[in-house]
């Protein structure tokens, strides 16, 4: 029993600084990447349902980003990144030379689809006016 409770002490010791070096490697690397990742995107329009941002490219295009953290079933993130689409058809919207990255947020999905109508068209009429601008 005295050997058992003098040995606690240095077990205890040596485990914790290894898992902060551990913790601080994990958190060091997964913040270099998402710098790296952001780094050539420039926000253009944010609101509480989503994010519209811009690359810098020679082809047009929209990138539709959704988390599995706010839409868990693939049915519902397939769904959401048709009603986008069918949106951006619909609209036929005159964007920037350029790749728009669209990014969904949770209560996204939970509007109707015209509301979503209603909330792009507004995101893309602040967007060509702030592209109008410079």
């Amino acid at each position: 029993m005295v050997f058992v409770r003098e040995c606690q002490p240095r077990l205890e010791e040596l485990f914790y600084p290894t898992e902060e070096k551990r913790v601080e490697r994990f958190l060091a690397l997964n913040l270099s990447n998402s710098n790296q990742q952001f780094a050539s995107l420039e926000c253009l329009y944010s609101c509480k349902f989503f994010r519209i941002f811009y690359k810098r490219s020679k082809n047009n295009g929209l990138e539709i980003s959704i988390s599995k953290k706010f839409f868990r079933l693939a049915v519902e993130r397939n769904k959401t990144k048709r009603r986008i689409k069918e949106i951006f058809r619909k609209l036929s919207i005159d964007m920037p030379k350029g790749i728009l990255v669209f990014s969904v947020f949770r209560p996204f999905g939970e509007l109707s689809y015209e509301e979503a109508v209603m909330e792009i068209s507004s995101a893309a009429r602040s967007i060509a006016d702030s592209m109008d601008k410079k």
